[in-house]
């Protein structure tokens, strides 16, 4: 982390305001939708890099119960449940508990429960006391972010792990906004996260997953859908400069026979604590 990142004091500036200013409407836009195209269901659902760089990190007993903040289509769940007595899995999209749910008949799994919850409107009162609360890529969009966190401090009894963008992330998206002369729809800086969890009191471990692999595509077309699902701020004009873009800065690996570009990869930062 570079020491720029963050002041000497947190407690000098409001990080809550400065984070509810970055996400923007308190009203999140769901990403995840059934006008998603399905190809990228079908994409995420593999586990990669990420997932097996992360799980050896999550400090996790035999015993223990674990809430899944965010869970979206189970990869992380699935992995998580193998390792630990239960999993409550909370998302907001039904669309992605429906795919949860199909990976759980599909792999027989028999310990985790489906909530479909905001993860704003997890409480102690509503889901109840777990072991350690993971909430992986699921934080980025939260606007009330300071309740939210003073509520998994209730709700966790052992251990808290939040897995967030860095500053680092998509660059080849970042370059095609850059292209078109728009500023690019960014997650909340994670500097800013870190600085709200030391004006709590909260003083977390912080480290780099460094990710080496980037993405991989079929084809243009791949690629082009893969991109375009969350580009629903762009105007047609600016849709159909997307695959022109793609030609151009995508380039065959030869060894996959694949698609691809080195920077057009995920930047993501673990930031875990102890509950005291």
């Amino acid at each position: 982390m570079d020491s720029n990142d963050c002041i000497k004091d947190p407690n000098d500036f409001d990080w809550e305001k400065a984070w509810a200013n970055e996400v923007g409407s308190k009203k999140r836009e769901k990403k995840w939708t059934k006008d998603t195209p399905k190809i990228h269901f079908e994409k995420i659902a593999v586990k990669d890099e990420y997932h097996e760089k992360l799980i050896p990190k999550l400090i996790l007993g035999d015993e223990d119960t674990v809430l899944d903040l965010g869970s979206g289509e189970g990869a992380v769940t699935s992995l998580i449940a193998e390792k630990v007595k239960s999993v409550t899995a909370i998302d907001s999209s039904p669309v992605m508990l429906d795919m949860l749910k199909q990976r759980i008949e599909h792999y027989n799994i028999d310990n985790i429960d489906i909530v479909e919850s905001d993860i704003e409107d997890a409480t102690v009162d509503n889901v109840g006391k777990f072991d350690v609360v993971v909430a992986s890529r699921s934080f980025m969009g939260i606007h009330e972010i300071k309740d939210t966190i003073i509520n998994i401090q209730k709700i966790a009894k052992k251990y808290v792990f939040l897995v967030v963008f860095g500053r680092n992330n998509w660059k080849l998206e970042k370059k095609f906004y850059e292209e078109i002369g728009k500023d690019y729809p960014d997650f909340a800086p994670y500097d800013y996260l870190f600085n709200l969890l030391v004006s709590l009191g909260i003083y977390p471990n912080i480290e780099n997953f460094d990710l080496v692999g980037n993405r991989k595509y079929d084809d243009i077309e791949d690629a082009f859908i893969r991109m375009k699902w969350k580009m629903n701020n762009l105007s047609e004009e600016e849709v159909d400069k997307i695959r022109p873009f793609l030609e151009e800065n995508l380039t065959l690996n030869k060894e996959d026979g694949k698609l691809e570009n080195l920077e057009d990869k995920a930047d993501l930062v673990l930031m875990w604590w102890k509950i005291k």
